[in-house]
């Protein structure tokens, strides 16, 4: 299913929770920012992470490690829970970037992030005007694989969106927002 909201100016938290993908495109010669939201998938790698991480196990995966990269795509995919690498179709190698320092954590303070809170954990990464340029964007994922992930290197998270680009004018931000509600 694939799922976007825009808007220039988010009001409150994100309207609807279950659109934990909060994506921030700024026009630098304009100023203009715009929100963009989509759901992801957890996958069972993800999964499996979160659960390491719990219990202070040393993860199977370390996607929060120097190998973990957000990559977005230009090819069509549903996002299912046995995705790796390879399920990640005509990947926008260029937009293949690590996580922000500091993250992943809970309660993000950026305010840009609709979606943070408290029980929460915000993943976030940035790209400058020069770092890439891509047309018809319809998705991404969070892999480990470092550089030059096998088709095999295991997904945090995979996500689909309707169709956007980013120019040589643009900064943008993504915020991958996974909720730990207990139930």
């Amino acid at each position: 299913m694939i799922t976007l909201q825009e808007s220039n100016k988010p009001v409150g938290n994100q309207i609807n929770p279950d659109l934990n993908i909060c994506i921030v495109r700024e026009n630098q010669d304009t100023g203009d920012k715009t929100w963009l939201y989509a759901k992801n998938i957890v996958t069972n790698d993800g999964d499996l992470y979160y659960a390491q991480k719990s219990v202070g196990g040393t993860p199977t995966s370390d996607f929060g490690g120097s190998d973990g990269r957000m990559e977005l795509r230009t090819g069509s995919a549903t996002p299912a829970k046995a995705h790796v690498y390879s399920d990640v179709t005509t990947p926008v190698t260029a937009s293949r970037k690590a996580k922000d320092s500091g993250y992943p954590k809970t309660a993000d303070d950026d305010s840009d992030n609709t979606g943070a809170g408290a029980d929460i954990v915000t993943w976030r990464t940035s790209w400058t005007t020069s770092d890439f340029n891509a047309t018809a964007i319809i998705g991404g994922c969070f892999h480990v694989g470092g550089a030059s992930p096998a088709s095999g290197s295991k997904l945090l998270t995979h996500f689909s969106i309707t169709s956007f680009n980013k120019t040589a004018s643009d900064t943008l931000k993504i915020f991958v927002n996974h909720t730990f509600n207990g139930v």
